[in-house]
């Protein structure tokens, strides 16, 4: 007990390579997951445009009551 132990917490060699590592990760999780979201609703409101548009044509426009002319 009389000889002193070196403390080796938080004394790691590679924490900054860890850390970048970490942060790249995240960065790359948070622009892949901007992609997938955006994504998503491009394509979602594009479909409900297109669905609204074809509704119309083959609903409302088709079945509109012809004008005869008297």
């Amino acid at each position: 007990m009389l000889t002193e132990k070196k403390c080796l917490v938080g004394h790691d060699s590679d924490d900054g390579a860890i850390f970048a590592i970490v942060m790249i990760v995240i960065v790359v999780m948070i622009i892949v997951a901007i992609m997938v979201y955006g994504g998503i609703f491009i394509g979602g409101f594009h479909s409900l445009k297109n669905y609204a548009i074809s509704f119309k044509h083959n609903v409302i426009d088709s079945n509109r009551v012809p004008v005869t002319a008297s």
